[in-house]
């Protein structure tokens, strides 16, 4: 007589705790990098509600993504466009504390006088700034945490016929979560430099400006070369399921959605600080900063546009 496996709860258990072990190790990692809670909790009180609503969002996504993974221990897989795609909802939910932020700057930049205007317009920058950087942080814990749970349960997939690119799917998470951490890691550094360049002398901005910017650079050279890989694997997913199982439709169809929600959110990320930098440009600011806000390596020119009610009039043009 065959004898039923007994039920080890422990394979579930350790599934449902890494998206919140993953987060809590980002979260600690945060802590270090910010450098302690009194920096951390004034990051929070800038950000307002947008840092309690991403508090919820977290808490609500980790519990999703823990029950998503448990459930692929009985054979029933989420699709991979459901897992990460829920990894980057805090990062959507970043950029557009962001721009929100950036536009209500923008829009009370008239009556901060032409004097003020530079200082102005870097430390709402850099206050609006924290919402992205919470979001891409929490984002990029949750989709490490995801590359893990997909890659732990491939095996489970293998035995229902539905592994076909589940690996390359947690190297696209991976992936996916690295570059979120360099967005965070650029919008910790554009906080910390341009809302201090309010406490520094007019003849200090420059030399702040060209080593942020260099700093920047750098940062955005790596993140370049990481979406080139970002674009590889995409392909490589969305080619290797039509190949292995064409009839599949749900499996590719939702890795194109995947690389479709992925472009978006890097679409949109960059979105504020154009949007910072064109609002500098009309104002007839120093190229520096325009270069700084908007690196002309990554920036698609200075397409964003601001509405009209956005616009800085001449009077408050600052004399070369």
């Amino acid at each position: 007589m065959l004898v039923p496996a007994k039920l080890n709860p422990l394979p579930g258990l350790a599934l449902a705790a890494l998206p919140s072990a993953s987060v809590l190790g980002f979260g600690l990692a945060f802590l270090s990098l910010m450098g302690g809670r009194d920096q951390v909790w004034h990051m929070v009180d800038t950000a307002g509600s947008y840092s309690l609503l991403m508090v919820v969002t977290v808490g609500g996504v980790t519990l999703l993504l823990s029950g998503l993974l448990c459930m692929g221990l009985t054979g029933r897989h989420a699709p991979l466009v459901v897992l990460v795609g829920l990894g980057m909802l805090p990062w959507f939910l970043g950029i557009a504390g962001t721009e929100e932020a950036v536009e209500k700057m923008l829009a009370a930049l008239p009556a901060a006088g032409s004097g003020e205007l530079l200082s102005a317009l870097m430390t709402g920058t850099g206050e609006a700034m924290v919402a992205r950087l919470l979001g891409a942080w929490a984002s990029a814990g949750l989709l490490v945490g995801m590359a893990v749970g997909i890659t732990l349960l491939r095996k489970q997939a293998a035995l229902m016929g539905e592994d076909a690119g589940r690996l390359l799917g947690a190297a696209l998470s991976l992936v996916l979560g690295a570059v979120a951490l360099l967005v965070a890691l650029e919008a910790a550094q554009l906080f910390e430099l341009l809302t201090s360049m309010s406490t520094q002398s007019d003849e200090a901005h420059a030399g702040l400006i060209a080593a942020g910017t260099q700093r920047l650079l750098q940062l955005q050279t790596l993140r370049s070369a990481i979406l080139g890989a970002l674009g590889v694997l995409a392909l490589a997913l969305v080619c290797w399921q039509l190949f292995i199982r064409p009839e599949a439709v749900g499996q590719w169809v939702g890795s194109m959605m995947l690389a479709a929600l992925a472009v978006t959110v890097l679409m949109l990320d960059g979105r504020p600080l154009r949007l910072a930098a064109h609002m500098a440009q009309e104002a007839g600011l120093p190229r520096d900063v325009m270069s700084m806000l908007a690196p002309t390596d990554t920036s698609l020119g200075l397409a964003a546009t601001p509405p009209a009610h956005l616009q800085v009039p001449s009077a408050h043009v600052p004399a070369p």
